[in-house]
């Protein structure tokens, strides 16, 4: 991503009426915010409604942007608000009976001998509860360091830091099939 002084200076033209700034910041986080809410929601048609709404958000709070925030951190947390509305209308998940689960890791066993590791990734990353969902992928599609991830959550560091070693360690015993990626994840 982008530093956040050339993020601080497009807010600061938009602020001061420069649209193109704002279409420069639109296109410089479309891919990743849209990413991270089709990750946490894990349908396109909310995702893309949800995306939408989250650079509206930016126009209605961009007058009131203080810089005591670095953009990226201010964008993800509206991300993260609208992320958590979306859910709490969404039909709960449905149950999965213990008998596919895999033992070791709480997690779905492998649904079949050609399930690629992008399968298994997406479908272990969907698994994860969500608090260990959302830091797991705030670090690793929006790129936010642990100290903006507890802005954006409202946890401490500490407690970030705790939900990602957590979710490494499952993601770790989904993906054990997929020996390299595994050391990988370490």
């Amino acid at each position: 991503m982008s530093s956040d002084a050339a993020d601080e200076a497009l807010v600061l033209r938009y602020q001061r009426g420069d649209r193109g700034a704002f279409a420069q910041l639109v296109r410089r986080y479309q891919v990743p915010v849209y990413n991270f809410v089709l990750r946490e929601l894990g349908s396109a048609l909310p995702a893309h409604e949800v995306a939408q709404e989250v650079f509206l958000g930016v126009i209605r709070e961009g007058v009131r942007f203080n810089f005591d925030t670095p953009f990226a951190t201010r964008l993800f947390s509206i991300a993260m608000r609208l992320v958590r509305e979306e859910r709490a209308r969404m039909p709960p998940r449905v149950a999965r009976s213990t008998d596919d689960r895999a033992p070791e890791s709480g997690l779905s066993a492998v649904s079949g001998p050609h399930e690629t590791l992008e399968d298994s990734t997406v479908r272990a990353v969907d698994e994860l509860p969500e608090d260990q969902k959302d830091v797991f992928l705030l670090r690793e599609v929006a790129d936010l360091p642990f100290s903006e991830i507890a802005r954006v959550t409202a946890q401490t560091e500490t407690a970030v830091k705790v939900h990602m070693h957590h979710a490494l360690s499952r993601l770790r015993g989904a993906l054990q099939d997929f020996e390299e990626y595994r050391r990988a994840l370490r």
